[in-house]
């Protein structure tokens, strides 16, 4: 019954992967608060916390469903070592967006300076050029205040360190004969100044875009959403998750954090989002959003199905439009994002209670 069920699940999803009988089964980890309705990004200290965002987009649907009474601020969460979920962070009035009077936590990496740079997508209510990233300033391990450090972009939505640089993902750079055109920025750490933040000047072609453009992809514009994830593996190179292509990009780099060539790493997943490279494996971990899938990516580029599941609540901590992943030992830490998108390729069709962080176990 089992692999019936998963074999429709592949078929609603045009995904052509075989299923395997040695597929892991997703348990449920946390049963977050209405507080944390969309866990959306995260990272991991050096002591095995990993911190999660949630820009709460479901706010709506639960008010309507009579689950809430009124928004639910967004904020950071933090799950220990030993499991345990607590609020980290509450964004205050003071840290919306001036324009929108609001905010929407996305991507969060944690700067060599041991402070958390997260990405504010501000596309999501105005549709400009105003979203931002955001130092949280951390002192022994507590967030403490927040800065606007850079300002002028689009859609940023991962983000992800390399010494002192750290690049975003724009998954909108511009709309051009019928495909979209996504990017990723690499700016250095030093130019993100709370006193004078930095201006991204918007792309508006080939020719004339901001001189911290690293690299420009180009995807079939079926959902208009291109670059989302970001990771490094061992030897510096970056891996971009395409998502409307299902595809993943590998880019190589010099000492100097420059791009040498960037090229088709692997394909053959319907919605990719977030991803991230575990030294223990030497694999890349990637999620597909609209699959309601986990795989797993060696240093070949070859895919392997890890877990999947139709479309489900969560309750029992299935896999419930997972938009990221982190890798803790052994254990992959699932962000159940629990989106929902205007496509028969997508498997989840509905936001709904509960939310949860589920987590599978390597081996």
């Amino acid at each position: 019954m089992k692999s019936l069920y998963l074999a429709a699940a592949l078929l609603a999803t045009g995904l052509s992967s075989p299923v395997s009988a040695d597929l892991l089964t997703p348990q449920l980890l946390v049963d977050l608060p209405n507080t944390f309705n969309s866990p959306a990004s995260s990272d991991i200290d050096s002591q095995g916390n990993v911190f999660i965002t949630s820009p709460n987009f479901h706010n709506d649907t639960l008010i309507k469903a009579g689950e809430m009474q009124t928004p639910a601020v967004p904020r950071i969460g933090m799950l220990d070592k030993n499991n345990n979920f607590t609020n980290w962070y509450t964004f205050k009035p003071e840290d919306m967006a001036p324009t929108t009077g609001k905010i929407a936590p996305m991507g969060i990496a944690f700067g060599p300076d041991g402070n958390a740079y997260v990405a504010d997508m501000q596309m999501w209510f105005d549709g400009s050029y105003k979203s931002r990233i955001l130092r949280i300033n951390v002192v022994n391990g507590k967030a403490i205040s927040v800065d606007e450090v850079a300002t002028g972009l689009l859609f940023p939505n991962a983000v992800v360190f390399k010494g002192d640089d750290l690049f975003i993902s724009e998954t909108v750079l511009k709309l051009k004969n019928n495909k979209q055109l996504s990017g990723v920025y690499k700016i250095n750490i030093n130019e993100l100044n709370a006193k004078q933040p930095a201006q991204f000047k918007p792309y508006l072609s080939e020719s004339d875009h901001d001189p911290r453009l690293f690299d420009v992809f180009t995807s079939n514009a079926s959902l208009k959403f291109g670059a989302n994830g970001l990771t490094f593996d061992g030897e510096g190179n970056l891996y971009t998750s395409i998502m409307e292509d299902g595809s993943v990009i590998k880019t190589t780099m010099n000492a100097q954090n420059e791009k040498i060539s960037s090229a088709v790493f692997a394909t053959g997943l319907v919605a990719t989002d977030g991803l991230k490279w575990d030294k223990r494996t030497n694999k890349i971990y990637i999620t597909d959003l609209f699959a309601n899938a986990i795989y797993s990516i060696d240093m070949q580029g070859k895919l392997a199905l890890l877990a999947q599941n139709g479309n489900t609540t969560g309750l029992h901590g299935e896999l419930d439009a997972p938009s990221e992943l982190i890798v803790r030992g052994k254990d992959i830490i699932i962000m159940n994002f629990d989106a929902v998108f205007d496509s028969p390729k997508m498997v989840n069709k509905q936001a709904d209670n509960p939310h949860t962080l589920s987590v599978i176990k390597l081996k």
